[in-house]
């Protein structure tokens, strides 16, 4: 699938990510505290490096899995996080979404406004069954996100993964098209 043009909210613009974006993404590595809660390591510039070189050759990839987008603000065009669909290579009908703003950004509702352009992307248009996501079960303000899209807690992983220094818990949410068309009737 080609790229995608960006879209737009109210607030924001989610757009495919450029190279130009490296010094915005340098905020992650500079305070790492921001992602905490994530399974994404971003401690070091070769690990940004390495996130800007998989998230380039996955919207180039055919088929494509990966779906990466870097979240602007739209009054100022200033980078405030980012968004993402991934999905399973055992099940191409489904798809993770993902999403990791700025310490800036948080408490503003901009993780909520655009992961609901991305499910609205995901189901519309790339046609997914079933979209879901995860977050620490010490990240509230993660679920918080998901239980306003409308997705349905789905469960709990306990201690499934090692986190930089201790075993992490997800929680599971997720919707499945029918219950999205169903809402945004």
């Amino acid at each position: 699938m080609p790229r995608i043009d960006p879209i737009r909210t109210k607030r924001l613009v989610i757009r495919e990510f450029q190279a130009s974006d490296h010094e915005a993404l340098l905020a992650f590595v500079r305070d790492p505290d921001q992602i905490k809660h994530m399974l994404l390591s971003l401690d070091t510039e070769a690990q940004l490096d390495g996130f800007l070189s998989m998230v380039k050759e996955g919207a180039c990839a055919e088929p494509r899995l990966q779906w990466h987008f870097a979240v602007e603000d739209a009054a100022t065009s200033r980078f405030v996080g980012l968004c993402a669909l991934m999905v399973e290579a055992d099940s191409p009908s489904s798809a993770e979404i993902g999403y990791l703003y700025l310490r800036s950004a948080w408490g503003k509702g901009y993780a909520t406004e655009a992961a609901a352009a991305v499910l609205e992307l995901g189901f519309r248009r790339l046609g997914f069954h079933r979209i879901w996501g995860k977050c620490h079960t010490q990240n509230p303000a993660s679920a918080k996100v998901m239980e306003k899209l409308g997705m349905t807690h789905e469960g709990t992983l306990r201690e499934h993964v090692w986190l930089r220094n201790h075993f992490r818990s997800s929680h599971i949410y997720g919707m499945l098209k029918g219950e999205y068309k169903a809402m945004v009737r």
